[in-house]
Order: C-alpha cells, then sequence, then structure tokens
C-alpha cells in the first residue's frame, strides 16, 4: 500500500516534440516539468536517461535550463545483471541520442551507471530525476548521489512510485519516510519528490 502523502502539482503546457510517451503515464513529465518551474531550475540530472527523450522535451520546455546531465550505461550492458526482470528490455541502443544535439546536454555512459560515479563527476544541481536501476540498491545509490548534488531548495524527483510490486522504488521511499524524509507523491502520477534541506 502507498503511504506517502498526495500533493496537487499542476502539469505544465508541454511540447512534446512528436516523441513517444512510451513508459511515461499521463501528466508524469508535464510534473517533473513544474516542479523545474517551480525552482527555478538551471541545471538537472537524470539517471536511466535512456534514449534522451526526457532530456530533450525537458531542454525544449523548461527556459531556465542551463545544463542537462544525462546518465545511463552502455549498450552492451547485460540486462541480467538488474535485479528487476520488468527492466531487462529498458537498456538504450543509442543512449542519450535524441538530447546530443543540444549543446546543454552531457552525457555520461559508465560500465555500472550512476553506481561508477561519484558527485565530483556530476557537480552541484537544482534538480535530480531518479530512473535508472529500481532496485533497492540502485535506488539508495541514486539517491545518496542525488543528495550530495543537489543544492538547498533544489529537488529530488523519482520516478515509478507504485504499488505494483515489480521495483523496489516504493519500498526504499517508505523506508525513507518512516526515517523522517519529507518526500510526497504527486497525485496521478508515479512521481515522488523531496525538497533538498541542507
Amino acid at each position: 500500500m502507498l503511504k506517502l502523502p498526495k500533493v496537487t502539482v499542476t502539469p505544465a503546457k508541454l511540447n512534446w516534440l512528436n516523441q513517444s510517451r512510451r513508459l511515461m503515464n499521463p501528466n508524469e513529465l508535464e510534473v517533473l516539468a513544474s516542479l523545474m518551474h517551480s525552482i527555478g531550475a538551471t541545471r538537472a540530472v537524470e539517471t536511466g536517461c535512456h534514449e534522451g527523450r526526457t532530456a530533450l522535451v525537458l531542454l525544449h520546455n523548461v527556459s531556465t535550463l542551463r545544463s542537462y546531465v544525462g546518465i545511463d550505461v552502455p549498450p552492451d550492458f547485460d540486462a541480467s545483471r538488474l535485479r528487476c526482470p520488468v527492466q531487462h528490455g529498458e537498456i538504450p541502443r543509442d543512449p542519450g541520442h535524441l538530447a546530443v544535439h543540444d549543446d546543454r546536454f552531457r552525457l555520461l555512459v559508465r560500465e555500472r551507471g550512476s553506481f561508477d560515479l561519484t558527485p565530483e563527476d556530476i557537480g552541484e544541481c537544482d534538480f535530480f530525476f531518479i530512473d535508472g536501476d529500481h532496485s533497492d540498491a540502485g535506488v539508495i545509490n541514486d539517491t545518496r548521489l542525488a543528495c550530495q548534488c543537489v543544492r538547498n531548495g533544489g529537488i529530488v524527483a523519482w520516478h515509478d512510485y507504485h504499488d505494483l510490486g515489480t521495483v523496489d522504488v516504493r519500498e526504499v521511499l517508505h523506508q525513507m519516510y518512516d526515517a523522517g524524509t519529507d518526500i510526497k507523491n504527486a497525485a496521478g502520477t508515479w512521481v515522488a519528490f523531496s525538497v533538498a534541506r541542507k
């Protein structure tokens, strides 16, 4: 059962640039854009950037963005290493290719994805979107990385907070919430988020 408090986040109007909405439910990208607008985000990071669609659409629609770091694994990554079988078909053939033409986009491909990165590799950011390895170890790793990179007042957001039992996002976020972290669920979506307080 979901336990995070739900809040209404008014979805931003987006030009999707004729991109597929695969792997995103209605209003989820719109909610991410609205959260970015709310803090005037200039620098964003995404783990599990896949083909770069989220980066492409957000860079086009969030006028304050000056830098976007996308993180993923190489095309030859052995998907069987992922602990959530539902993600085995999500290894990108050409990581970040939809956004690489934009000078504001920087792609970081590592053998183990975000597990091979430190805060120094990424730098400070305003917004950190966690949508990579959805195992408990992956979500914990990306959350730790995000908390070290996001500035005070910035936002950490997670995708796939749901009750389907196919990923570990819910369990990790519930443990954090029970330990006192202020995390909310954007009502009607699988997006959860927390404002960084340092």
